[in-house]
């Protein structure tokens, strides 16, 4: 068992330099001597991943406890490594307390012994559909001893808060409508927080509009369309994939009537 986890850390950490090409969000190192801890966000809206690690310092130690817990709320445990570095250690996945769910890790050594380096390894997915907030994930060392001197006081919280959730969408903007002899090209705003964009089209403004596209473009080229008809368009941004899609306030309401147009296309 104890190789299985060595192979998995060893996977685990090269998932992590993986992921060191991606846009990420890196929360500044949680310390309390010699625990520190790392935490990194990749991803957006529903596909984002939250990478956590325990380290420690080079310290003598005989034994110790330690928890990981975080809200069930927001995270969700992808994968969770603890990395041998002891005598014996027990790993318990479904730890809870008052304050939330999590892990924990107690680890022994038949003496002293100096050791440095992970200690515990967690991938977390964030929950779909999760909105924009803060979410605490609590170190909470129980006891770190190296025999009967205290590393660490007894029941020593280290925080980490990370950003995580959908970002809010934007209320998208028709920019333009123009107009040529194959057809009409739509433009409208960018919103970095938006998976695509759904345009509408309809023959009259208060009337029924038709989805005519679904894009992750900012414009679109409208060629199903008649002479001298006046059409009108707005968009909405969504964040997500099929039923679980999210959506931005409608844009505002641009018009163009339609002349010389090549007659194939009508």
């Amino acid at each position: 068992m104890k190789n299985i986890l060595k192979r998995t850390a060893t996977v685990f950490l090269a998932a992590l330099l993986l992921f060191t090409g991606l846009p990420a969000q890196k929360v500044e190192a949680a310390k309390n001597s010699p625990l520190y801890t790392s935490v990194t966000v990749t991803g957006k809206n529903d596909s984002q991943k939250v990478f956590y690690t325990l380290t420690l310092s080079k310290t003598k130690v005989t034994d110790g406890h330690i928890a990981v817990v975080y809200d069930p709320e927001v995270l969700e445990v992808a994968a969770d490594i603890e990395i041998d570095r002891f005598d014996d250690y027990d790993l318990n996945s479904d730890y809870t307390d008052a304050t939330g769910k999590g892990l924990s890790v107690a680890f022994v050594n038949d003496s002293s012994k100096t050791t440095a380096g992970a200690l515990i390894g967690i991938k977390f997915n964030v929950k779909k559909g999760a909105a924009a907030q803060d979410t605490v994930i609590t170190t909470r060392v129980f006891d770190l001893n190296n025999e009967e001197t205290e590393l660490i006081p007894v029941e020593t919280d280290i925080t980490d808060t990370v950003k995580v959730g959908r970002a809010e969408l934007a209320k998208p903007a028709i920019k333009s409508l123009n107009q040529t002899l194959l057809g009409v090209n739509v433009t409208w705003s960018k919103d970095t927080n938006a998976d695509g964009y759904v345009l509408y089209r309809s023959t009259s403004k208060d009337g029924k509009y038709t989805e005519i596209a679904t894009t992750t473009a900012t414009s679109f080229w409208d060629v199903a369309l008649q002479n001298n008809k006046t059409y009108y368009y707005k968009v909405k941004a969504f964040q997500g994939k099929g039923s679980e899609r999210v959506f931005s306030e409608e844009s505002n309401v641009l018009s163009i009537k339609v002349k010389k147009l090549l007659g194939i296309f009508g």
